[in-house]
């Protein structure tokens, strides 16, 4: 067995625990639900969706966020209420429709109501 191969396996072994299991099940599936919440504010403000009501988690959610920019599901809009806004690209919204009817898919947190 190679070295890269023995490396290799430790690796196995280690996403093999449960906290590494849910920690790459979020790395694959938070992207999609923050996808969602933009659309989902997008539609309910009809404007673009300030950086600040996202609430990124450190890392993840940046990382998130340039990776949906990136692939061309969001996109960054000038606003004057904000350094930065995103808003979904129809590439984004199609592939929201796409997953239309899949109960299994992650669903983004619904916008609050304000008081």
């Amino acid at each position: 067995m190679t070295q890269e191969e023995r490396v290799r396996a430790a690796e196995d072994v280690l996403a093999a625990t449960g906290p590494l299991r849910n920690l790459s099940d979020e790395v694959r599936s938070y992207p999609l639900r923050l996808l969602r919440l933009v659309a989902e504010q997008y539609a309910v403000r009809n404007a673009a969706v300030s950086d600040h009501l996202l609430r990124l988690p450190p890392y993840l959610g940046e990382t998130a966020l340039r990776g949906l920019l990136e692939g061309g599901f969001v996109e960054r809009v000038t606003a004057s209420y904000a350094v930065y806004a995103y808003a979904p690209t129809p590439e984004g919204l199609a592939l929201l429709a796409s997953l239309d009817g899949d109960a299994d898919a992650p669903k983004g947190r619904k916008p609050r109501k304000r008081a």
